[in-house]
């Protein structure tokens, strides 16, 4: 499975973030381009540990649902995937400052060991989180025909 840990997948994923444009629409859902930045950044902050969340798993998110979303092949199916408040908390500023912080974002989760807490799926492993983020990012930039 792909995992941002992996250089080459991370490698793929910056290309395809690289190619997104303020302007671009999306095939599905009511974020923006800017705003998506935004998103992909607060979740990558959470997965750091940055973010505190407020936890809302239980015993069926922890198990069957983390397994599903987090540690099998299959991606997520287009449209509205219900997210965490705190993963929509910042605003769009400059998109090249924003673009950059994403990539910065992505790096350093890649290198930086975290057991942070997801709202839904209680703790994760590095390796849970990378994987996890990888598939979030692929979710939007295929969202956005990326």
């Amino acid at each position: 499975m792909s995992t941002l840990l992996d250089q080459t997948d991370r490698d793929v994923i910056l290309q395809r973030l690289q190619r997104m444009t303020p302007d671009r629409t999306p095939s599905w859902g009511t974020l923006t381009a800017p705003r998506l930045l935004c998103h992909l950044a607060d979740q990558l902050r959470v997965a750091l540990g940055l973010i505190p969340v407020a936890r809302h798993d239980t015993l069926l998110s922890r198990t069957l649902l983390k397994w599903l979303v987090v540690d099998s092949p299959f991606q997520a199916p287009p449209g509205k995937v219900l997210t965490a408040p705190e993963m929509v908390t910042s605003a769009p500023t400059s998109w090249s400052g924003d673009m950059e912080t994403v990539r910065t974002l992505i790096r350093r989760l890649a290198t930086t060991p975290t057991t942070a807490i997801h709202p839904m799926f209680g703790p994760l492993t590095h390796d849970g989180w990378c994987r996890l983020a990888w598939k979030h990012l692929d979710h939007h930039l295929r969202q956005f025909g990326l």
